[in-house]
Order: structure tokens, then sequence, then C-alpha cells
């Protein structure tokens, strides 16, 4: 990654936070990115590693993505890779959802990684090389959660959005992957953790035994973006611990 030049969306805690931190350890220059103007301290963290730079820019419209693909293009001098990680969820009963909370929902989660995909393509040209765009899915997007029918549906158009860039995109070199983390220790998850054992309910049923960290997603995507997977694209990858592998745990039945 040495040499490489990266922006990852929405990355100043959690797992863009991670992804963030581990592009800059493996030698890449990083803009990370928020909607406000607090960075909460990612700069001074990852600066110790390497070239790293905060934009905000609320990448939940077309113009704010584009905008920045565009500054991050400028403040390193061009951008090999785009990691589409800013998301959000608005989790309520199906009979309670306002049309409010799927508009906001899709705008980040869905709308805000095509456009920024889409400007970064057309900056990269037929020319890209090693070009490449990461967008973070979701378990969610392939088995249903109980209330969480707008999350659900817009990590299911991440799957699609994922293939279908990568058909349109791969006549100019641009590879596009996805990442699909299921449970993950993060500031965003945490609350619901707390409740008195709940974390340890929960990673009981996880087959690896334990809930996912943000190091996790992080290793994956510097690999997706290496010449290493560079017959790679067009594939979720599922970072779940098993999740996804299991049905109905039979010896749980009464």
């Amino acid at each position: 990654m040495s040499g490489r030049r990266v922006c990852v969306t929405g990355s100043t805690r959690g797992i863009g936070r991670a992804i963030a931190r581990a592009f800059a350890e493996a030698g890449a220059a990083v803009v990370v990115n928020a909607p406000g103007d607090d960075d909460e301290g990612a700069v001074a963290e990852l600066s110790a590693l390497g070239e790293c730079h905060f934009l905000p820019a609320d990448v939940s419209t077309a113009a704010g993505a584009r905008g920045l693909v565009a500054a991050a293009r400028a403040r390193l001098g061009g951008l090999d890779t785009l990691v589409c990680n800013a998301g959000t969820f608005r989790d309520r009963a199906f009979l309670e959802v306002e049309e409010e909370d799927f508009d906001a929902t899709f705008a980040l989660n869905v709308k805000g990684q095509m456009f920024a995909a889409q400007a970064f393509a057309r900056a990269a040209g037929a020319a890209s090389d090693g070009a490449s765009i990461i967008c973070i899915g979701s378990t969610n997007g392939l088995q249903a959660e109980r209330d969480s029918v707008i999350y659900d549906a817009s990590k299911g158009a991440v799957l699609m959005l994922v293939r279908s860039l990568a058909l349109s995109l791969a006549p100019m070199g641009i590879r596009v992957n996805g990442i699909a983390p299921g449970l993950v220790d993060t500031p965003l998850t945490a609350p619901a953790l707390a409740a008195p054992g709940r974390r340890e309910r929960l990673a009981g049923r996880i087959p690896l035994g334990r809930i996912g960290r943000p190091a996790d997603i992080g290793a994956l995507a510097v690999f997706l973006a290496s010449p290493g997977a560079g017959y790679i694209t067009g594939q979720m990858h599922y970072v779940d611990g098993g999740i996804t592998a299991e049905q109905i745990a039979w010896d749980e039945a009464p």
C-alpha cells in the first residue's frame, strides 16, 4: 500500500476509523471524513503512522459525495481507492416507520455510495491503474433482522450496487467489492451491547464465539485494495464469525 492514496467516508470512529488505520499502517496516505467539523482525534492518531487529512462532507447528498471525492483527490494528488463506509440505521417497528426514516437511511447508505463511486470512476478515467472501490454492506443485506426493514433493504441495495458497479467499471480496470460485517463492537452498537448479559449471550450465538472487532474489517479492506486481490471484483465478503453460515441450532430446541 506504500504510495497509494485512499479516501474512507464516515471514518472518524468505529469501522471506518479502523479501515483508515489499517490503510495508514500499510503505508497509504489517507483522507478521513465525517459530516461535521470534529475529526474525533483521527488525524492526530493516524498522522503518527503516515499522511492523513480530514475533510468534512455530508455524503448523504450527491453534491456532498462528489465534493468529497474531488477534495480528496486534490489533497492527495490523486486517489487510488475509495472506501464507501458512511452509513446509518433507524431501527424501529415497521408500522412506525416514517418517510424521513426511509429517506435518511437510503440517502446515506445507498445514494451516497453510488455518487461517490461515480465521481471516483469519472476522475479515474480509462487509464486507472489498480483503482478499486470498496462498499461497506452488512449481513443484514443477506439475512433480515426483525424491525430493521429500512436498514435491511438499504444493505440489500448495497449488495446489488457492488455487483452492478463491478460490471460497469470493469472495462475501466476499476474493481468493486463489498464487505458485509456481522455484529461488530463499535460506538454505534455499544449502547445495545451494554444491556446486562447481552454481550455474552450474543457472542455465544456466533460460531467463532466472539463479537467482531473493527480491525477485522480493516484488514480485509486493505487486502481487497491490494494487488493480491487483482482478480477479485463484484463480490460481497461476509465478515461475521460464521453467523450467515448457520441455520436453526437444533441443539437449542426444546
